[in-house]
Formats: C-alpha cells, structure tokens, sequence
C-alpha cells in the first residue's frame, strides 16, 4: 500500500514563502490502530512526524494549494477515501489512483 501527498511546484514555492517547509511527495500512512480511528476507518499519518492528515485539512491543502493524494490500488484509494471523509468535502478527484508510484519517480529522475 502506497500513499503520497502532492502539491504542483507553484504551491512549493508559495509554502516556502511562508517559511514552511514541505516534502513533495511526502509519503502518507493508513492504520487502523490509533486513537482517532472511528468505526475502522482508520486514519491517515503524515509522514515521519505521525501527525493526522484529517478531511478538513486535507480539504484545506486541496483547495488552496492544490494538493492531492495518489494511491497504488482502488482499495488503496477507498481507505484513504473513507478514512479522509471525502464524501463529505467533494474532493474524491483529488485522490488518485497511479499503477506504479516506485515507477513513477523513477521516470522523473
């Protein structure tokens, strides 16, 4: 199961106007096993720092610096969906569904 996060260069460059920082792609985690996980849905993790990447935010990082998540399966993709309440917020094209993410940063490089 892979998950990232991705912002468009431009967002890049307005997040380190802000004196922020952030990895692009940054790897996201699904489980099931924290506090914050209601009914199974799990939650999704943010990188190395743990911290909850939840519906609001991730609404707020979609729609103002045009974010989204891309995901290796349609299974995948449905956890991220349920655990982000998607439904809710409107953004299920924010989260995509790429064949090979490994092959894809390859092809980058």
């Amino acid at each position: 199961m892979r998950i990232k996060l991705h912002f468009p260069p431009e967002a890049i460059d307005g997040i380190k106007r802000l004196g922020l920082r952030q990895i692009n792609p940054e790897t996201l985690r699904w489980i099931t096993d924290h506090p914050a996980s209601h009914y199974g849905a799990g939650v999704i993790l943010r990188g190395k720092s743990g911290e909850i990447l939840d519906g609001r935010s991730f609404e707020a990082l979609a729609k103002h610096f045009g974010a989204w998540i891309e995901c290796d399966s349609a299974r995948t993709k449905h956890r991220v969906e349920l655990a982000l309440v998607t439904a809710a917020s409107q953004l299920d094209d924010a989260i995509r569904i790429v064949e090979s993410i490994d092959a894809d940063a390859k092809n980058q490089d």
